[in-house]
């Protein structure tokens, strides 16, 4: 889905944004609607950020109202198991303003 498609799509229905983090790269955002989920897309690749505040913004721009980040916890700097998958934690976010 590109910004413009998610754009259209927020005004006739309700979408929600997990704006997701590796840890130590770029932001991508998920789009989930009701019709399923996807990437936001630009020329068929991930679109990606470089900051979540530039992540936010787009979402804002799209009138998306509701977005969590999602930040995977590396498992070696975690207090977990050494072979324990990586998991995600989700921190909602405030999209007024």
């Amino acid at each position: 889905m590109t910004p413009r498609q998610l754009k259209r799509l927020a005004l006739r229905e309700d979408v929600h944004a997990h704006i997701i983090s590796d840890g130590c790269r770029d932001y991508v955002v998920e789009i989930i609607a009701e019709n399923g989920a996807g990437l936001l897309r630009r020329r068929g690749q991930p679109l990606r950020f470089r900051s979540l505040s530039e992540a936010q913004g787009r979402l804002k721009k799209c009138r998306v109202s509701r977005a969590v980040l999602r930040h995977r916890v590396a498992h070696d700097e975690a207090c977990t198991f050494p072979y324990e998958i990586a998991r995600y934690d989700d921190l909602p976010l405030t999209m007024t303003g």
